[in-house]
């Protein structure tokens, strides 16, 4: 390991660039725009949630970054979110331990219960780094990715038939939006729905329309017409599947949340729902569809299986516990 001063600073907005670049050499698989990152912190309601970003300058190079922050839709005020990355060539050069001591100082400052990361099981330097800093796995998401072009839909011929007989229709966010006033309301209250049975590291928290409008329609990669719906012959919205666009990178394309109210499971709709972002996907000429699961989510899992979802490193929940 060579030694090397860091000089950590808070992040300013001129940062962008450099701080989107590095974050997307240190996770190319998962590139995302200077746009989203800045839409990402403007959004962020720093009169209720903490947020902080400190980064590391090599030679006046910004080389690495910490974000410490709550997580606003799974809210808890003293458990924090942990984000930290450092160039693979400035690596080993003690970067990475002054920005992580660095945030925990400030966590133990607030008074932090325990901060929640992630890493991926193939990100050697990762495992290890958060391995001797006494973090401890507490779950792990596959990831799994689809290539779309050639689906043989064949295979599931009758899925869809199966929803339509029920007296439910598969519609999409964009046409409820210019045939019901309400759209916009019963998107929000099934997304928080079906959200609050979504695997996490943190309990789910009330957010608002106004927040939900704001983090999910107002966002650059939303796509209305991609926001796929079933609802039955009384209007009631049931479930939902949506993709995201990637902004930087548009060889691919992000599963957002599928998800199906639990009095309407079994039904089929979530198969169904799925089958139309794949068609959605092949018709925007992506290679592939990526998604997320808990491993314990085998429901879930078991529909990407079927579809034939390639299993990539799993992401390994990781908690930091500062007090009792």
């Amino acid at each position: 390991m060579t030694t090397t001063t860091s000089r950590l600073r808070a992040f300013t907005d001129d940062d962008y660039p450099a701080w989107v670049a590095g974050s997307n050499l240190c996770y190319p698989d998962y590139p995302w725009s200077v746009e989203e990152a800045r839409f990402e912190d403007g959004k962020f309601d720093r009169d209720r949630f903490f947020k902080t970003r400190i980064v590391a300058e090599e030679d006046g190079s910004l080389v690495g970054s910490v974000d410490v922050h709550h997580r606003p839709s799974r809210f808890h005020p003293d458990r924090y979110g942990f984000d930290v990355w450092v160039l693979p060539d400035r690596r080993r050069r003690g970067h990475g331990t002054a920005l992580h001591d660095a945030a925990v100082k400030i966590l133990h400052e607030r008074n932090a219960i325990a901060a929640t990361a992630g890493v991926k099981e193939s990100m050697q330097d990762g495992v290890e780094f958060t391995r001797k800093r006494g973090w401890v796995e507490i779950k792990r998401d596959w990831e799994s990715r689809l290539v779309v072009a050639g689906f043989d839909f064949d295979r599931f011929a009758g899925a869809t038939d199966r929803v339509t007989a029920q007296g439910i229709r598969i519609t999409t966010y964009a046409d409820e939006l210019a045939r019901d006033p309400d759209a916009a309301r019963k998107a929000f209250e099934l997304t928080d729905h079906c959200r609050r049975d979504v695997p996490a590291m943190d309990a789910a928290t009330d957010v608002t329309f106004e927040e939900w409008q704001r983090d999910w329609p107002d966002g650059p990669s939303f796509l209305t017409d991609a926001f796929f719906v079933a609802i039955d012959d009384r209007g009631h919205w049931l479930g939902m599947s949506n993709l995201q666009r990637s902004i930087e990178d548009p060889s691919f394309i992000w599963q957002g949340l599928t998800g199906v109210r639990r009095e309407a499971r079994g039904k089929g709709l979530a198969m169904a729902l799925k089958l139309e972002t794949v068609r959605y996907a092949q018709r925007l000429g992506v290679n592939h569809i990526k998604t997320w699961n808990d491993q314990l989510n085998r429901p879930m899992l078991a529909i990407n299986e079927a579809m034939g979802f390639a299993k990539q490193p799993a992401w390994i929940g990781l908690e930091l516990r500062l007090r009792p």
